[in-house]
């Protein structure tokens, strides 16, 4: 076997890299370092990605040769038919990656790691770490060490010569089980540690199966979708008892977003409502939102949850074009503003909260202006905040409904850009009266001179 020095060497010179058609999955768990970032560190230029997205028991692998896995969430464990799957795809000649750190209670990977004879434990790993048997970096962010059987292989080891990444043979295949903190974490990709070694690592056991170029190679999207009022309800197996209840939420806050903003969502959006298997937040696609199922610690705590859907739908309602500021203070606003419908008063402990937090930097909220570049995020989420509430107080009630009305007379769809001096002078419109000097007394940088939307006070 050669050692993996000897396979950067042997990747570096060679001209026609390798074929690797991996999968990653974000059905156990989803994060968007899964959803594309490992393979851009990892990954790019070697071969290609999908996602599952579906229920890992049902995904088709048929053409993949290396499966990427994360410890999961115990909402979500891994299911017998899921892990079953795994083995399979292990013992056929795939390769499987499953980044997992111990700790208590265990992650639902540990009963993963038990099918492949290894343990997470929850001793920490001691640093500095060692890539076995090549002279190269190990850069790590954490996490614990693995108790191993005689067939397993060790590929990095802690100070204590305590294994942190091992490989071991399953018949025609390879299982890879490391630590979660050998691998980058940010959802923007801008940590690739240890890209040096992981890569040739895993394109040197991956390519050990055969793929088909040529053939279609697609992950997998979640698998059941059911029809509830105006959209379409997506879900896995392990998603499913989250979604009636997260879909009767939306059915609640709908009335209340169509209410604050004058209008329907805009035309095309908010279409599928897709459940994600995570408390960590959700996005929106515009025909799509994405709403994480167990957020907030839902279902014991209603509020964060509502205030999630609203503020993913409400960029449905302020799409397509987007705010110049506060495209995301505004979603949230919307979900606060709804929550004090529905009279939950974390509601309104969140807006003051907010509205605090931007006073440190701006008491009165007139000297910082929240368009410069270095503008502290507190200032300028509290800011937006500010704005929206005196808007209401002076010009409402249903000011800013006004505003959406207007700006979807005003602002077509086809527009190149939509700046902080359009929204000025849609808000002026709105409202029929000249703001511009008013958002300058608030030290924001705009002028009616840059927009042809203004013809207020002409």
């Amino acid at each position: 076997m050669p050692s993996l020095l000897a396979l950067l060497v042997a990747l570096a010179s060679s001209t026609d890299a390798p074929r690797v058609h991996s999968i990653s999955d974000i059905s156990q768990e989803f994060t968007f370092y899964m959803d594309g970032r490992f393979h851009t560190q990892y990954l790019k230029g070697v071969g290609r990605d999908e996602r599952n997205w579906g229920s890992l028991a049902r995904l088709d692998l048929s053409n993949a040769n290396l499966l990427v896995l994360s410890e999961g969430d115990p909402h979500v464990p891994y299911s017998e038919a899921s892990m079953e799957r795994v083995l399979a795809f292990a013992k056929d000649g795939g390769t499987v990656l499953l980044m997992a750190d111990g700790r208590d209670p265990m992650p639902p990977g540990a009963e993963l790691a038990k099918r492949f004879g290894a343990t997470l434990s929850t001793v920490k790993a001691a640093k500095p770490l060692t890539l076995v048997g090549a002279s190269a970096d190990v850069e790590y962010r954490g996490g614990s060490v693995l108790e191993l059987g005689p067939e397993w292989t060790v590929v990095v080891e802690d100070a204590q010569k305590q294994p942190v990444l091992a490989r071991r043979a399953l018949e025609k295949g390879t299982v890879l089980l490391g630590s979660r903190g050998l691998f980058g974490h940010q959802p923007d990709a801008k940590d690739p540690i240890n890209a040096a070694w992981v890569t040739p690592l895993l394109v040197e056991y991956a390519t050990k199966k055969a793929i088909d170029p040529q053939k279609p190679f697609t992950g997998a999207f979640a698998e059941h979708a059911r029809e509830v009022g105006p959209l379409t309800l997506e879900f896995t197996d392990g998603t499913q008892r989250f979604a009636d209840s997260i879909a009767n939420e939306y059915t609640a806050v709908r009335p209340h977003l169509v209410a604050l903003t004058g209008v329907e969502p805009s035309a095309g959006m908010i279409k599928k409502l897709l459940i994600l298997p995570t408390g960590g937040g959700g996005f929106s696609s515009g025909e799509r939102i994405a709403i994480a199922a167990w957020w907030g610690g839902y279902p014991e705590h209603r509020y964060p949850m509502v205030e999630l859907i609203a503020h993913e739908a409400g960029h449905s309602w302020v799409l397509p074009q987007p705010e110049p500021l506060w495209n995301e203070p505004i979603a949230t606003y919307l979900g606060i503003r709804v929550g004090m419908r529905l009279e939950m008063k974390e509601a309104k402990e969140t807006l003051e909260r907010q509205l605090a937090a931007g006073r440190k930097h701006d008491p009165d909220y007139t000297k910082v202006d929240p368009l410069a570049e270095n503008a502290p995020r507190d200032l300028v989420w509290g800011k937006s905040y500010f704005v929206f509430e005196e808007l209401e107080r002076l010009h409402g009630p249903g000011a800013l409904a006004k505003y959406f009305t207007t700006k979807r007379k005003l602002v077509a769809k086809e527009r190149s850009g939509y700046s902080m001096d359009d929204c000025v002078a849609v808000w002026s419109r709105a409202v029929e009266k000249d703001l511009f000097p008013w958002f300058r007394s608030l030290a924001f940088r705009v002028d009616a001179g840059r927009t042809e939307l203004d013809d207020v006070g002409r």
